[in-house]
Formats: structure tokens, sequence, C-alpha cells
């Protein structure tokens, strides 16, 4: 059997490296799924909650009464997947919907108080969490990461859209519907 060899960031990002040792979208991805799998052990452990269920919990608990679209602009998912989750949570007494007086269309999500509950569980453990990932950053390189990582996710969210864009643009031609002549119907004849 033959030895694999795992190379380091810094041999990666030499001038010679390859395209796909360098693209820092695709490490970011990893990264972003070694967290998401632990967390998601994590807070299946401590509250029985599968990824997306905590992760809404941990997202609307940080603020105000919030609608289907703003989590899911928030947290960056489908608001499709999002309203399961939802319906999910309700019945599971960990957050509420209320209809907006103004506006019977829109309703207003929140957390129970079993959902505060669960919460402050999920602050605390995140934030040992974080504390074990940055244990050997000083708080200026802290500091920086945070700000990059910012930076990164608002250039996201505008690649993000701008896929959205071009992903409806070539919906449009590709579901285009086929004339009577197209090939299909050379092929029966």
């Amino acid at each position: 059997m033959q030895k694999r060899r795992v190379r380091s960031a810094a041999q990666t990002d030499r001038p010679g490296a390859s395209g796909r040792e360098r693209l820092v979208s695709r490490r970011i991805l990893i990264l972003a799924n070694l967290l998401r799998r632990a967390a998601a052990l994590r807070y299946r452990r401590l509250l029985r909650l599968a990824g997306v269920e905590w992760g809404l919990v941990a997202h609307v608990g940080d603020g105000r009464p919030q609608t289907l679209n703003q989590i899911a602009n928030g947290m960056g998912l489908e608001k499709a997947q999002l309203s399961r989750t939802v319906s999910t949570l309700v019945k599971r007494g960990l957050v509420s919907k209320k209809i907006n007086p103004q506006n019977n269309r829109e309703v207003s999500i929140s957390l129970t108080r079993e959902g505060r509950r669960h919460h402050r569980i999920i602050l605390a453990a995140g934030e040992a969490t974080n504390d074990r990932l940055l244990a050997e950053f000083s708080d200026e390189t802290r500091t920086v990461l945070v700000r990059q990582i910012e930076h990164l996710t608002r250039g996201a969210r505008e690649l993000l859209q701008s896929e959205q864009a071009a992903s409806a643009t070539a919906g449009r031609k590709v579901f285009s519907r086929p004339k009577s002549n197209d090939s299909r119907s050379a092929i029966r004849r």
C-alpha cells in the first residue's frame, strides 16, 4: 500500500501549486463541512436537534422575531427547507409562529421558553468550541480573522446572488418549450 503525502497549507500556497490546491473556496468548504459535522454530532447529543434545527434556533435566538425570508437570508439557506424545519420545531415546542396583523401573509417566528433554553445551551457549547478552535490565536489575529470571514461572507452572498440570476436566465433558455418540428418529433416519424 502506498502512503499518501499530506501537504500543508504553506506547501500548497507556493506559486507552483496546482489550482485545485490553491482554491480558497474549496478550503473554506472543507472547513465548513468539518465544523458542520462536529456541530451536528454535538447538538444531536446535547439537544436531539438536527443540523438545520440547531442552526435555526441559534439564528432566531440572536435577536427579535423574524420572518421566514429574513431567516433564510440570514442563514444562507433555502426558504422551503427552513419552512419544514420551522414546522418541526413548532411541533417540538421550541419555536412559535405569529401572523402579522398588518399583513396576514407574513408570519413572525420566535423562540418559546424551551427554545430560549436550547439557545443558551447552543451558545455555551459554541463558545467552548470557539475557544478551542482559536486557542493558539492572539487577540489581534482573532480580530483580523473575524473581519476577513465577514468580508468573505459578503463576497459569497454577492456571488450567490449573481449565480441565482444567471441560473434564472439559463433556466428560461434550457426549459423553454420545444418547437413542434424539433429533433424528437423527427425521430418519431
